[in-house]
């Protein structure tokens, strides 16, 4: 059976999040060592904080969720067998290229890391926040965006996560009239607690400047097996590929509807979700593309996989 393998964007963080995972296994224990190395500074110590301003903040978060994915990657990757593609959502996607063997961690971790700086120096794209609106059909929340833009507001949409389901950018008057017009229509639109703008034009800016002072150095290579683009759908292959997607995935919307559909028509029949959080797995309960999902995502379901190994060093 055909597979692709699914990694976690950026979500909303509360205090004691993925503790468990930590406490469980050295192996992620290891990897936090790993990146607290590359970073400077100790990254468990801060992630795992009881105050959640620290923990949201770009710098910790990010770098966190990619350490977790990839150290669980690297624990289960037995279970995969030999997926088709990787791939992810946003930040998931940068997970996905590491995992894929296109960078090293220690490049992955600079560059999120080195995203994270710029977007904060960046004073473009202050003042906007993130909605995520569901039970509303793309389309309708097409139209509402036209006309909010048409009254002067900003909203421009940061993913498309299935038929009815859409992250949206906006500033917060247009954002609260969206949340307003979708619960009209039978919809509902929630703020995302210390959700940065993202794949939208507001960072056109800092997306030249990653390109100018990050991309020189490093060098992706082939990812062994391919990547699907969160631009377009379609299978990346080669080095220049991976490069352009890093770039590129900036300021473009995430298609991944249009994911799950390429990974559909290019024979995938089995997902396994892997790594903390609980968004992709929810929304493919949404989307009406069929697939069989094996998540890899709470401690029991991880346990599961080596309960003998686990019973050991735990």
């Amino acid at each position: 059976m055909k597979s692709a393998v699914l990694f976690p964007p950026l979500m909303t963080l509360k205090s004691g999040n993925f503790l468990d995972l930590y406490q469980a296994f050295p192996q992620v224990r290891e990897k936090f060592k790993e990146s607290s190395a590359i970073l400077g500074y100790d990254l468990a110590e801060r992630f795992f904080s009881e105050d959640i301003a620290v923990i949201n903040q770009g710098d910790i978060a990010r770098p966190s969720i990619v350490t977790i994915s990839t150290a669980l990657h690297d624990m289960l990757k037995e279970t995969f067998g030999s997926p088709a593609y990787y791939v992810g959502p946003s930040l998931g996607q940068m997970t996905a290229i590491h995992c894929s063997g296109a960078l090293s961690f220690e490049d992955t971790i600079r560059m999120v890391k080195g995203m994270c700086d710029l977007e904060e120096k960046d004073e473009r794209n202050k003042g906007y926040g993130v909605f995520f609106f569901y039970n509303i059909d793309c389309s309708i929340m097409e139209k509402n965006m036209q006309i909010v833009r048409e009254s002067g507001g900003y909203a421009e949409p940061c993913m498309y996560a299935c038929s009815n389901q859409m992250i949206v950018n906006g500033d917060f008057d247009s954002l609260d009239k969206l949340a307003e017009m979708a619960m009209s229509q039978g919809g509902l639109g929630v703020t995302i607690p210390f959700g940065p703008p993202g794949h939208c034009s507001l960072l056109t800016d800092v997306q030249s400047k990653f390109a100018e002072q990050f991309m020189p150095t490093i060098s992706p290579l082939r990812p062994e097996p391919p990547l699907i683009s969160n631009v377009d759908g379609s299978a990346i292959t080669d080095g220049d590929g991976v490069s352009d997607e890093i770039i590129g995935q900036y300021v473009v919307t995430v298609q991944w509807y249009e994911v799950l559909k390429s990974l559909k028509s290019k024979g995938v029949e089995k997902l396994f979700v892997l790594g903390p959080g609980q968004f992709i797995s929810k929304s493919l309960q949404f989307t009406d593309i069929p697939f069989e999902v094996e998540t890899l995502v709470t401690m029991e379901e991880i346990r599961g996989k080596f309960p003998h190994y686990v019973k050991g060093q735990v």
